[in-house]
This record gives C-alpha cells, sequence and structure tokens, in this order.
C-alpha cells in the first residue's frame, strides 16, 4: 500500500490520472477501505519527492492545466516544501513546469528562472513570460526557485524599446492587464530608482526616445514641460498628472518646467526632421502656425539676425525653412499660371504679414523679377501717334508727383521721377517674359517661368520703354499701362482705375480726377509705422521730445535717438536694457529688427506725455517746442535704417554694458551746457569732479549691499530646496499638512487625498495599497514649519540689509 496515492487527494488524481495502477484497485475504493489503506500505508499527502513527480509528468505532457493546478498547490501549502533543504528547489526550479503567460502567445509552460513575478508584469511582460498570479509562491522563495524580481535593468530596457518601437501611436494598444499610463508609471518608477545606474550611453539613448504616452502618442521628453500656457501639440506636451510623482526621472530625461526663448525654433527644426517633405494635417497645421508665431515674437526680439532655425508652412502644408519661402503679394502671378509654383515655396495663407515681415521672409516684388526673354523675338508694330497723349502725362511733373505719393513708405522702393522724363510707348505684336528669383546672397538665380504658361503679359516696362501688346476686346492702352506701373513702382493694384483715368486725360483735369479716384497718399502709413524702432519720428512725436539724462527709462519704453554719430535725424527706438548704476545710465536701445545700439541717457530722447501738453491759445504763451530750431532734416523720407553704423556691434554680438564713467558724465554736461551757449567754469568743474567720485564710491558701497541681499536671498531659497524630505513626492513642493499613507511615506494631504480618488496604488513604490487611512505627521509638520521661519528670517535680514 506504501507504493499507492490515495484517489481522495484532488492534485493526485489530476497528476497520475493517466495511471490508473497508482491507485488502489476499484473494490478498495469505498471510505472504509480507504482508511484501513491509510493504517497500512497508503499515500495521502504529497512529499517533496512525489511533487518533483508531478512536475515531470506535467512538464513530459505538457499540460498547461496540470501546470496550474500544481502550482496552486504549491503556492497554498509553500510551508511544507520551504526548509534548508535546497536540492528539492534547485530541482524543481528546473522543471518546465511553470505557466507563464506570454505577451500575444497566450499561457505555456517555463522553468522557474525563466519567468517574472506577477508584480512586475508591467515591467516586461513584453519580453519575458508572467507567472499567473493564481500560481505564484510566496516572495520569500523567489531567490532559492531563481525568480529574479524586479527584472534586470537590461529587461526592463527592451521592454522599454519594444513598446515604444512604434513611436508615433498608441492606437493599437491591446496589452488588457493595465493602460499605457500605468504600465509607464510602473517602468518610470523603476528607472527612477535606477537610473544611477544607467551608462551614460543609455541615458542619452532613453533621453532622445520618444518615451513618454501623452495621449494617443509617444512623445519625448524634451518636448514635455510641467507646466504649459496653451496647448501646442504636436510640439510641446505638459506632463500627464499620472506621471507626477516621477519628476525626478523626468527632468534627468529632459522635461523642463515651461519653454524657453529659442525651444520654439528647435521643435520646428525637429518636427521638419521628423516629417520630412509630408504634409501638415489641419490639427498640426494650426498648431504649427501658433509656434511660428511665438518664434516670430522672439526672433524680433532677439538680437541675432539669423531665421536659418525657423521652419514655417508653404501653401501646400511642408515645412520649409522661412529662409526659402516667399510672401505672395502679387497673386495675379499665381493664379494666371504664369510662375510654376513647383519652383518657388509660397507662405501658407493663415501666416500674416505682420508674422511674416518679424520673420524677415521677402515678398515676390522683392525677390522675383522680370524681365525679357532673351530667345523670344519682339515683332513691333506700325508707329503710331495714338499713344501721343499718354507719352506726355507719362513725362508729366504733376502725374509722376501722383504716382510718387502712391508708393508705400515701407516698400524700400527709391522713386526717381527724372527716369519718367524719358518714357515711350511701342507697340508689340507678342510679348514674353521670365521669372527670376535671387537667393539671400544674391549671386544665385534660378528661373521659375511656368514653361506651359501660353500667354505673356500685356505690357512691360523695360527700362524706358513701355511695351504694349495687342489688347483683347475691353481692356483699353492706358489700362494696361496703369497695370504695368503699378507692378514697377509697388503701387498697389486698387489705384489701377485711378491712374489709368489720370493717363487718359488732360493736364488740366487731373486734380479733379486725382480728387475722384481717390489718389493720395494713405495718411495713415506714418501713424501704422509710428513707433517702429528704425523708423523716423513723426511730426506729432518730434513736437514732443526731451532731453532728461537722469530720467528712470522703462524697459520696452519708445524713445527717439540719432539715426546715427554723423547724422541728427531722429528714429524711433525702444529701451531693452537699462544698466542699473548711477543717476545717469547707459541704455541699450532696439533701433531695428534684430539692431541695436547703446546710447548714454543724455543720448536719448524721451517723449514728452501728451496728456500733459497744454492746448495752445492766441491769449497765453505756450511752452510747445520750436521747430524752426530743430533740424529740418530730422523729418526725413526714407525709411531705411542706416546698418552700417550698426555693423560692428551686430557682428561681433552683443556689446557689454559698462558702467557710466565719472568723465562721460562730465562730457554730458558740458556738451548740455554747450546747446544752451553755456559752459562750466574751473571751480565747477572741479566741485562736480568731487562729487561724481564721491557719488560713484556710494554706488561701489550699493552693489555691495545689493550682493549681499542676493546671496541672502539665494541662501533661503535653497534652505527648502536642499531638503527632500519636506518636499511631496507627488507635488514636489514643500508640505504644510504632511500625513503618513499606508505605505510609509509622507504626502501632502490634499495631493494624496486627491490621488487615491482615483488609484489604489501607491503613487511612491507603486504596490497596491491596503488601506486609504492617512495619519497626520507632526513631527515632520513642526521641522517644517521651523524652516519656514528661518527661511522668513532670512528674508527679512535681507530686505533689512
Amino acid at each position: 500500500p506504501h507504493q499507492l496515492f490515495d484517489p481522495r487527494n484532488s492534485l493526485l488524481s489530476v497528476m497520475f490520472d493517466k495511471d490508473r495502477s497508482l491507485f488502489p484497485a476499484e473494490e478498495f475504493s469505498t471510505v472504509e477501505s480507504l482508511q484501513l489503506l491509510e493504517s497500512v500505508g497508503l499515500q495521502t499527502k504529497i512529499d517533496k519527492d512525489t511533487f518533483l513527480k508531478c512536475a515531470w509528468i506535467v512538464e513530459e505532457e505538457e499540460d498547461v492545466v496540470k501546470a496550474k493546478v500544481l502550482l496552486e498547490y504549491f503556492a497554498e501549502n509553500f510551508g511544507e516544501f520551504y526548509d534548508n533543504n535546497q536540492e528539492f528547489i534547485q530541482n524543481l526550479s528546473q522543471v518546465r513546469c511553470v505557466p507563464a503567460e506570454n505577451d500575444g502567445e497566450g499561457t505555456a509552460l517555463y522553468r522557474f528562472c525563466d519567468i517574472a513575478a506577477p508584480k512586475d508584469r508591467h515591467l516586461c511582460f513584453r519580453v519575458m513570460p508572467v507567472l499567473l498570479s493564481s500560481c505564484a509562491p510566496p516572495q520569500v522563495m523567489f531567490s532559492r526557485l531563481e525568480i529574479v524580481s524586479p527584472p534586470p535593468i537590461s529587461v526592463v530596457l527592451h521592454q522599454v524599446r519594444d513598446l515604444t518601437e512604434d513611436e508615433g501611436s498608441l492606437d493599437h494598444w491591446t496589452y488588457k492587464h493595465g493602460s499605457a499610463e500605468q504600465v509607464f508609471s510602473a517602468i518610470f518608477s523603476f528607472l527612477q530608482d535606477n537610473f544611477s545606474d544607467l551608462s551614460p550611453r543609455v541615458k542619452e539613448v532613453i533621453s532622445e526616445r520618444h518615451i513618454v504616452p501623452v495621449g494617443s502618442s509617444f512623445v519625448k521628453a524634451s518636448r514635455l514641460f510641467f507646466r504649459l500656457a496653451k496647448d501646442l501639440a504636436p510640439f510641446f506636451y505638459e506632463v500627464p498628472r499620472a506621471f507626477g510623482a516621477y519628476d525626478v526621472l523626468l527632468r534627468q530625461l529632459g522635461v523642463r518646467d515651461s519653454p524657453k526663448s529659442g525651444d520654439y525654433a528647435i521643435s520646428l527644426v525637429e518636427l521638419k526632421r521628423e516629417i520630412g517633405a509630408a504634409k501638415l494635417n489641419a490639427n498640426e497645421l494650426n498648431s504649427v502656425i501658433e509656434v511660428v508665431n511665438i518664434a516670430a515674437s522672439e526672433h524680433q526680439q532677439s538680437s541675432d539676425l539669423s531665421n536659418e532655425g525657423i521652419h514655417a508652412p508653404d501653401q501646400s502644408g511642408r515645412l520649409i525653412s522661412v529662409r526659402d519661402l516667399t510672401q505672395n503679394d502679387r497673386p495675379w502671378l499665381v493664379h494666371s499660371g504664369r510662375i510654376d509654383v513647383d519652383l518657388i515655396h509660397l507662405v501658407h495663407p493663415k501666416l500674416s504679414k505682420e508674422m511674416c515681415n518679424k520673420l524677415q521672409i521677402k515678398s515676390t516684388s522683392q525677390k522675383v523679377i522680370e524681365v525679357l526673354d532673351d530667345d523670344f523675338i519682339l515683332t513691333k508694330c506700325q508707329v503710331s501717334t495714338k499713344y501721343a497723349g499718354v507719352i506726355h502725362m507719362l513725362r508729366n511733373d504733376i502725374f509722376a508727383d501722383i504716382l510718387h505719393s502712391l508708393v508705400p513708405r515701407d516698400s524700400g522702393f527709391e522713386f526717381r521721377a527724372d527716369a519718367m522724363k524719358q518714357f515711350s510707348v511701342e507697340e508689340v505684336e507678342e510679348i514674353r517674359t521670365r521669372f527670376i528669383i535671387f537667393d539671400d546672397s544674391g549671386n544665385n538665380a534660378i528661373d521659375v517661368t511656368n514653361k506651359r504658361a501660353i500667354e505673356g503679359p500685356l505690357c512691360f516696362i523695360d527700362k524706358d520703354i513701355i511695351l504694349l501688346a495687342r489688347l483683347p476686346i475691353g481692356l483699353t492702352p492706358e489700362l494696361a499701362i496703369a497695370t504695368a506701373l503699378c507692378d514697377k513702382f509697388h503701387v498697389q493694384r486698387e489705384h489701377v482705375a485711378g491712374i489709368a483715368a489720370v493717363l487718359s486725360s488732360r493736364t488740366s483735369h487731373v486734380p479733379e480726377v486725382k480728387k475722384t479716384m481717390g489718389l493720395f497718399e494713405d495718411q495713415n502709413n506714418g501713424e501704422l509705422l509710428r513707433g517702429e524702432p528704425g523708423q523716423p519720428l513723426v511730426v506729432t512725436d518730434l513736437n514732443l521730445t526731451e532731453i532728461k539724462p537722469l530720467k528712470t527709462f522703462k524697459q520696452g519704453e519708445i524713445v527717439a535717438v540719432p539715426e546715427s554719430d554723423d547724422s541728427p535725424e531722429l528714429i524711433y527706438g525702444t529701451v531693452s536694457e537699462i544698466q542699473d548704476s548711477a543717476p545717469m545710465t547707459r541704455l541699450r536701445i532696439c533701433v531695428g529688427v534684430g539692431m541695436e545700439k547703446i546710447f548714454l541717457s543724455s543720448q536719448v530722447y524721451s517723449l514728452r506725455g501728451g496728456s500733459r501738453s497744454e492746448e495752445p491759445s492766441a491769449h497765453r504763451q505756450t511752452h510747445m517746442v520750436d521747430v524752426s530750431r530743430i533740424d529740418s532734416t530730422l523729418l526725413r523720407q526714407s525709411s531705411n535704417v542706416n546698418e552700417s553704423t550698426l555693423e560692428d556691434t551686430m557682428q561681433q554680438g552683443r556689446a557689454e554694458m559698462t558702467d557710466v564713467k565719472k568723465e562721460e558724465v562730465l562730457t554730458a554736461v558740458q556738451d548740455l551746457l554747450k546747446s544752451a551757449d553755456l559752459s562750466l567754469n574751473d571751480d565747477a568743474q572741479k566741485m562736480m569732479d568731487s562729487n561724481l567720485a564721491l557719488k560713484e564710491q556710494l554706488s561701489l558701497k550699493m552693489h555691495e549691499i545689493k550682493s549681499l541681499e542676493k546671496k541672502s536671498n539665494k541662501l533661503s531659497k535653497q534652505v527648502l530646496k536642499g531638503i527632500d524630505a519636506f518636499l511631496c513626492p507627488i507635488t514636489r513642493d514643500p508640505m504644510e499638512d504632511p500625513v503618513i499613507c499606508c505605505d510609509g511615506h509622507t504626502y501632502e494631504r490634499e495631493a494624496i487625498e486627491m490621488w487615491l480618488r482615483n488609484n489604489s496604488r501607491s503613487p511612491k513604490t507603486n504596490q497596491p495599497l491596503p488601506s486609504r487611512e492617512l495619519i497626520p505627521n507632526h513631527a515632520l509638520r513642526s521641522s517644517i514649519e521651523a524652516m519656514v521661519e528661518l527661511q522668513e528670517a532670512l528674508k527679512s535680514f535681507a530686505g533689512d540689509s
């Protein structure tokens, strides 16, 4: 009987179901018979040898059902097998009898040393089979069975690589045991604890990989921020709340608090590198426009003139470097099919003209030149006198003045009235032209003419000859010539009808035609450019200028400065930096897009408040500035900033702002007195020199005091920063109401309560929480309050000093 098994033991019945000879014969299967056999040696319990036999049967038959029954019995009765005898455990660990799930392949049998524990499922389910939870032995036996928990770093990194292989999308997430956020919360917790063990190369690879799940996509850490003012996906994302507890790891991977200057341009370059020549979808396009707008504003405020790193969408939705983009200010060339749009990158219509100007994107009128086709021979018609009236008007000074007044100030076009004196009109059979576009250097040209275009222009101005082709019915020569003149002199085409009316009228009727057709300079041009750095002062502001060397200027304040050292003409500028020094300061003034120059405050004209100006009256004396005493050349007509005076500064980078020396103050005072026909005598000069020396000494002492204040403030900020125990693991802010959770860690009450509403695991260890009870940590709270009082004392010291 000692060689027979008790059929009442369910495990034995299942394991040896194919060999009934191991059980008593059927006539001895009654309860009385089995009890009798038990008394004489029938095996009713499972010893270690019998258990190993069962394991070998499972391995031989590859029966997953039997494996589950066997391992569940082992888990429930592990005490019977837990002793100092290593031979049994070693033999069992090498038997392929452990049921484990392999992601996507169902359940199969493995050895203990080849599987992962259920609690580590999220860390390795893609690369290792995971033991079924019901079959898991107690953790105290893991090491004896050669179960490695948690899995090695190499296994977790392999899991990360497999999960993020399709780095662009999470649309096909099929893992049934948890969401992407739950899986990566476990991975981030593991990596945060073991990050110091990774090699620099591995850390770099992880940082460059799209590893953080956000929505339906994986995102690179460098595109994540803890705080974002607006949604800028797919460029920048806010860190999901689920990953807030892993800020230490995320910061090491490249996550920052908020975007800094330059991040926007870099993100555009990275997106271009990822998508190549692909077109943006509607969501991506809107986000790109938003980011380009921010990058453009930053570029305008920067002293770096290079816009090489900024990309923007062209009209087809492809990302193109702004150096290669062109504003479409002549849409009729595109609509007529005369320009090959595949050879020229026109900006997307959603990019405003203001945005393009900030990015210094040139327009078609600036980059594209129309020239006569050298391969086409003009066929001239018979000489006719029917254009004599038009030619007479073209050469008239009145017409030249009208045309000049219509040229926009900001076009940069230099109008020469004398050139119109030579204009003549020649009628030809047909006109053929080509369109040439130059790069930024002006040395390389590309022919962007649409070779498939059938028709050429009806009128073209070649130097001083106006070529006029045969016109279709309904189109007059005056309209054709007026259109060509508008394109030649950068006049808006809305004035074509008015110019044509002038060309067809007599000189005596021009004033009436001009008035009727509204051929006047836009009086708002000056006001639109008013205050823009580098633009000339309008009369209103010129009357409000005043010099106040001791004035306290504000950053961003609009001022007036001389255009150059040799020119008294005043242009607008904005204060970009103020030297924190003596009463007379040194100012960095923005005088154009990306152009800055340093001035003494005695050289800068401030604008007196218009609200304080008195109304002119015949009954009392006014104190307005006498314009006649100011050089009339200050009211200049050109809008081009003289950049040669800034060349050295811009080529060498941003110049340092040194302290104002007393010699410079004396020179400034003497210059101011000289302008009023006054001067300093020797005694006054010595007294002022002595006074300035004392002020310099006082200024040095003030610098020392401010240095002490900065050190004190820095120390007070570091007091709490360096003590990690005072920071909540969830919010990473100093705790005000610390409480202890059942995982043994302390959290801010409000943060952990919010966490527990939606989670049943520890935010620190990711282990299940047996209880949601929170216990106040009074000792830690007292320590934090004492440290806060110390910090306040340091701040008070800084303020008193």
